[in-house]
């Protein structure tokens, strides 16, 4: 059940452009009842599995949409700018911030969805020395906001580079990101092993299913049209996202309000 439960995570997530851990942790933490921190840490190793399986295999598909120099440049940009979220998050309150995310990824969803792919013929594309500079600030943003909100790279990544690089083509956003997440992933695991927070047996069955998972999902998501409908299931996922981050600061409010006292409480009156 684990491994199935990774190959179907991994290939959805796979045409979207996405590690696959908005999916997975959910899966662990309530159908197969880990710890939330334990189905976090776990579910990197799914994220890990299936972000290094998409990407080899993305490498030797003949329509290959990798391009090494902004993997590159994205993967380094996000490690650093990982290390300044975490520096920042113990700093700062998030409901505010989530507020505004909500918004502005809920926007990012429908511009999504209602996009079109304009797929270019890859290899016409050729970065130019804007596009390292911009694939540079997606990456540094990413990485100081997956650490602040608790979300996926892919989420900010993807879009961004749709939006900012449209050139790139959906199936190159979707590599690319896919391909800086075996970093980041990597990094995130070995972080939460360190601690001892990896359930390993069950991180095997679901690594092992989304290694299987990501190949299908790599060669579908080269199929004809098959691009238009792993653009629209991003759209949706961000959408989705933006209620949870809409939920999360309503309960932050509502725990807020819990902490003061009514009037009545405070006079005993009523």
């Amino acid at each position: 059940m684990l491994a199935v439960s990774g190959a179907l995570i991994a290939a959805f997530s796979v045409a979207c452009g996405i590690g696959g851990g908005l999916i997975g942790v959910p899966v662990l933490h309530y159908l197969f009842g880990l710890p939330l921190r334990r189905a976090v840490a776990t579910t990197l190793a799914l994220v890990f599995a299936s972000a290094t399986a998409s990407t080899v295999t993305e490498a030797l598909h003949p329509d290959a949409a990798l391009y090494p120099g902004l993997i590159v440049t994205l993967a380094a940009t996000a490690l650093v700018g990982a290390q300044l979220g975490f520096f920042i998050a113990k700093r700062i309150s998030t409901v505010r911030l989530k507020m505004v995310f909500c918004l502005v990824i809920a926007g990012s969803g429908l511009r999504v969805i209602l996009k079109d792919p304009g797929l270019p013929p890859l290899e016409d594309f050729l970065p130019s020395q804007h596009d390292y500079l911009l694939v540079g600030a997606i990456g540094l943003f990413a990485g100081v906001v997956v650490p602040l909100l608790g979300v996926g790279g892919g989420l900010i990544m993807v879009p961004s580079l749709l939006f900012g690089m449209p050139d790139i083509g959906y199936l190159g956003a979707r590599a690319t990101s896919l391909a800086v997440a075996t970093v980041t992933s990597a990094r995130s695991l070995a972080m939460y092993a360190k601690e001892k927070d990896v359930a390993w047996p069950t991180a095997r069955w679901f690594a092992a299913g989304a290694l299987v998972g990501a190949v299908c999902g790599v060669w579908i998501v080269h199929l004809p049209g098959v691009p238009e409908v792993g653009q629209v299931l991003l759209g949706v996922l961000l959408c989705v996202s933006s209620i949870r981050f809409g939920l999360d600061v309503a309960r932050s409010y509502r725990a807020s309000d819990a902490d003061f006292p009514t009037e009545t409480e405070e006079t005993g009156t009523g």
